[in-house]
């Protein structure tokens, strides 16, 4: 079978469940769009952690994406990559996850307890707990090999006498724990289309 016209999703191209999991294991940027007070969409490239069910970011108070889902939860996400522009069209390395769903919200501050739905993690945690967790993914440890701003330096930096005066400071004041639970996923990975579409497409 071929496709017509410019590559697009199509069940062909549909990723499976483990390839979604396997893809947002990752440590990608996710884009995340809530809806804006003044009608327009608002976008913020945030960190994440996926559990196989929901997707989860370290958000704070101060955060135009917070306010707009403290009023509003609907919104989307995309994780994304494309080598295309890189390596070149022959191996049509393209791949992406977008889901739709609804945000919980928990600030640090909180009694409440968040759970994370499945996965190594599952279960309950303090928000506290479940933010370390999360952003931990993506620092560098001086174990790793890593040199300047490893995740020691950056812990070190907080206990500084005038660590409240930065702003890298200032900027992780009233973390938020938020919870995204789909209603919509949609995912594709576009290596996956049918031979006889890049034959006849010269690829």
């Amino acid at each position: 079978m071929a496709l017509s016209g410019v590559l697009a999703w199509h069940p062909e191209v549909a990723m499976t469940k483990e390839e979604i999991d396997e893809f947002l294991s990752g440590r990608w940027v996710a884009r995340l769009a809530t809806n804006g007070k003044d009608g327009y969409p608002h976008l913020a490239p945030l960190w994440y952690y996926w559990d196989g069910e929901c997707i989860y970011f370290a958000l704070t108070e101060t955060r135009q994406s917070c306010k707009n889902l403290r009023r509003d939860p609907r919104c989307s996400v995309v994780i994304d990559m494309d080598e295309r522009p890189l390596m070149g069209m022959r191996s049509n390395l393209a791949k992406a996850v977008v889901i739709f769903g609804n945000a919980e919200l928990v600030g640090v501050g909180s009694d409440q307890k968040v759970t994370i739905n499945a996965g190594p993690w599952q279960g309950e945690h303090t928000p506290g707990q479940a933010i370390a967790m999360l952003t931990n993914r993506y620092g560098i440890f001086a174990r790793d090999g890593g040199l300047g701003m490893t995740r020691e330096a950056f812990r070190d930096m907080f206990t500084q006498p005038d660590a409240q005066d930065s702003q890298i400071f200032k900027d992780n004041v009233g973390r938020v724990f938020t919870k995204i639970m789909p209603t919509k996923i949609q995912a594709w990975d576009f290596s996956k289309s049918p031979i006889e579409y890049r034959k006849s497409s010269g690829r």
